[in-house]
């Protein structure tokens, strides 16, 4: 029997593959199916704006590439019209995106649709996906952070400020009284 050949472009996009998946903070497959060619148009405009990688590849060679990568758990999703988003910089980011894209929408249609997310190595369902979407991003959350920090020492200097003022105060009415 004739062993099948592997078709060197295949090995070349299983590797392209493999290294956009590699040191991804949020790897997320989406069912895009439905959407318009505008439509898809828009949410890649949004990924790229936000520095996220969103490509639509072959369910067989997403297999290949996430298990020479060790992603498990991944292959019970590999089914029907699958689009990755990538990001190596914000975890919850991608997540966001289609989320909102997919509110923008509207009309009942609710795409694109979460199948499964891998986020800092963890494998997330659609209901995990959900709730990450509500989540504050991580700029907002080192806002609080930073303001939660800076309240007490604010307080602090308009303290003292006032304790300054009215020593002044009193230092001119003093001098007031002398002449």
């Amino acid at each position: 029997m004739k062993s099948k050949s592997v078709n060197p472009m295949n090995i070349e996009r299983v590797r392209k593959i493999k290294d956009s998946l590699e040191n991804a903070k949020s790897i997320i497959l989406v069912d895009y199916k439905g959407l318009t060619v505008q439509e898809d148009t828009e949410l890649r405009r949004k990924f790229r704006n936000n520095n996220v990688d969103y490509f639509v590849c072959k369910n067989t060679l997403l297999r290949l590439a996430t298990r020479d990568l060790e992603i498990r758990g991944v292959d019970e999703y590999l089914s029907g019209p699958t689009a990755v988003t990538v990001s190596k910089d914000d975890e919850v980011i991608p997540a966001k995106l289609i989320a909102g894209f997919a509110k923008e929408l509207s009309e009942g249609r609710n795409l694109p649709k979460f199948k499964v997310g891998i986020i800092d190595n963890k494998l997330m369902n659609i209901e995990d996906l959900n709730k990450i979407v509500t989540l504050p991003s991580k700029q907002e959350l080192l806002a609080k952070l930073i303001g939660g920090l800076n309240s007490p020492i604010a307080g602090l200097v308009f303290t003292l400020n006032g304790i300054l003022q009215k020593l002044v105060i009193v230092l001119n009415e003093i001098k007031n009284k002398k002449q």
